[in-house]
């Protein structure tokens, strides 16, 4: 419908309307800061003016709404956050998958960590669909034994380095980057235990191995061209940190093989980390007490633990075990 060269349908259709956020100099700081570094890794202008049209309203929220900061903000403000966007601002489930990968992209450039908890606790929990972590089965001591002794098949020093590197992962349920940070002055060879200092937590916590692991390790570290207290454990053969993409590919072949084999099935998902899965539940089935498990793994969270006490190879077991009795 037009008249006099107006367009009416124009003029009188309700528009939605952007909720203008009031830009304080704290605000503006924190989004200069993100458009400077986004221009840097040279994402596109529309991409960098859609995060921060979000970025505004989480700002607007931590200032305004909890009187806080972006480093003060804790995981309980994280979910209030995402709480305040859907009850009040109405924000869809794929709206706000949108503003966990801008808050994840946001706390990583402003080389902030407070997020990263809230974070890791989203995917295992599974908060946001898009970005649930990809399904990987637990590994139990048979699937490590094949995994071995393929690692074993080259029988070279470094081989050996890469099997004790991934046998302790499994004894002490540790992270990768954990392990591999372990130095001389960490290690206690005479009682087989480790002080982790590198933590995702940024807590220390110690942590053991078997005394065949033990064994071994005293062989191995015998050997390495560097051996002062500030030296890694676990060394290339100039002396350097071993790296982890060595260790992901050394698994991943031997895993790959042993799916072509027939030994694992080709349906399995077994990554490293399953190492650590692996651990979890096997203290909990052999009743490690639930706090024990969290502070050995070194979980922020008892949420994390207990989403491996609820994890599904438990639960096959214990059908397992009911049908038996029945």
């Amino acid at each position: 419908m037009k008249g006099n060269g107006l367009n009416f349908k124009n003029l009188l259709l309700v528009k939605p309307k952007r909720e203008k956020v009031e830009e304080s100099p704290e605000i503006k700081k924190w989004v200069d800061r993100f458009r400077e570094e986004r221009e840097f890794d040279g994402i596109k202008e529309s991409t960098i003016r859609s995060d921060i049209l979000r970025l505004r309203v989480f700002l607007d929220f931590v200032y305004n709404r909890l009187n806080k900061t972006p480093e003060t903000m804790t995981n309980a403000d994280f979910v209030r956050f995402f709480n305040y966007l859907e009850k009040e601002r109405k924000v869809s489930r794929s709206s706000q998958d949108k503003y966990f990968k801008l808050l994840k992209v946001f706390y990583r450039l402003m080389r902030l960590n407070n997020f990263r908890e809230f974070a890791e606790e989203s995917k295992e929990r599974r908060r946001f669909s898009k970005f649930e972590v990809k399904h990987y089965d637990a590994i139990d001591a048979n699937a490590l034994n094949l995994i071995l002794e393929k690692m074993m098949e080259s029988n070279s020093r470094m081989s050996i380095r890469n099997c004790l590197i991934v046998r302790l992962l499994w004894d002490t349920g540790a992270r990768i980057s954990e392990v591999l940070n372990l130095k001389y002055k960490d290690c206690d060879f005479d009682e087989g235990t480790f002080r982790i200092t590198n933590t995702k937590t940024h807590e220390e916590r110690v942590v053991v191995c078997s005394s065949d692991t033990l064994e071994a390790l005293r062989w191995y570290v015998q050997f390495n061209p560097r051996q002062n207290s500030d030296d890694y454990i676990f060394q290339t053969p100039k002396g350097e940190r071993v790296s982890k993409d060595t260790i992901y590919k050394v698994f991943k072949r031997a895993v790959d093989e042993l799916k072509k084999e027939g030994k694992i099935p080709k349906n399995k998902r077994i990554v490293l980390h399953s190492l650590r899965h692996g651990r979890a539940v096997d203290l909990l089935d052999k009743g490690v007490p639930i706090d024990i498990v969290k502070e050995y793994l070194g979980h922020r969270s008892l949420d994390t633990t207990l989403y491996y006490s609820h994890s599904k190879e438990r639960a096959l077991k214990m059908l397992k075990t009911i049908k038996k009795l029945l």
